[in-house]
């Protein structure tokens, strides 16, 4: 038995989540209480964060084996689109856990659960300390992904909005990062993956790919057309003429 909480478990019965890297149960205990049961694929070490918001931890062990309370509701990746008051639920979330300063690290749309107007952070695998910017852009990452944009209600919710020319920069960092990542090798040589689990992730890597081709695409048509503007003739370009004297 992994933990003697489960001993009063009344119903244990797969979950089938869009996890990629845990094995899921649903646990109904004796008291009338759901909690799901996460095991990693490989073993690791939980996080030492008390993080706010997130779900209550109810049991652990040094495996990274983790009994955690059920948060009701659908992943934001299957209740797409949602309402304005949702997003803005999305978005306080995110802000309560940066103001601490920390980031979740794995903003991915199955990790947001979201009803009545709520919304919170699943699957705390890995929180970290780090800069903000790479987790709001991450997450418009996952977004396209899935065919969407971060509304302005989101950024209500998360009280401000980042510079977008910032913002930008931190997600083709991210790209990048991602897709040097051991992580497509690591989903591809996974035997435990659905088949459309594993082709979901190599669309995510094409789309990736794609995404970072047109921005260099437009990086480097932009600085062609400020090239052409340098080129222009000074006679027609109004601050390379000279002063004009009266007679």
């Amino acid at each position: 038995m992994l933990f003697p909480l489960l001993e009063t478990a009344v119903r244990v019965e797969p979950l089938q989540g869009e996890g990629l890297t845990n094995v899921l149960h649903l646990v109904t205990l004796a008291d009338g209480r759901k909690a799901v049961l996460r095991q990693p694929k490989v073993a690791r070490d939980l996080p030492k964060f008390v993080v706010p918001g997130a779900p209550e931890v109810l049991a652990y062990n040094g495996r990274g084996d983790v009994l955690v309370e059920y948060v009701e509701g659908r992943p934001l990746a299957d209740a797409l689109p949602v309402s304005d008051e949702v997003w803005r639920s999305i978005g306080a979330a995110f802000a309560k856990v940066h103001a601490v300063g920390l980031l979740h690290n794995d903003v991915n749309l199955y990790n947001i659960i979201v009803g009545d107007g709520r919304a919170t952070l699943i699957d705390w695998d890995n929180p970290g300390q780090g800069n903000p910017l790479d987790e709001l852009a991450a997450f418009e990452e996952h977004l396209y992904l899935h065919g969407t944009t971060l509304p302005q209600a989101f950024w209500t919710g998360y009280g401000y909005m980042p510079d977008p020319f910032l913002l930008r920069v931190h997600r083709i960092a991210g790209c990048i990062g991602w897709l040097a990542s051991e992580d497509w090798r690591e989903w591809e040589q996974d035997k435990t993956l659905r088949p459309e689990q594993l082709e979901r992730v190599r669309n995510w890597r094409e789309l990736l790919a794609q995404w970072l081709t047109g921005q260099f695409r437009t990086s480097l048509l932009a600085a062609e057309v400020a090239v052409l503007q340098h080129r222009q003739r000074p006679e027609d370009r109004h601050e390379h003429r000279r002063p004009q004297h009266s007679q």
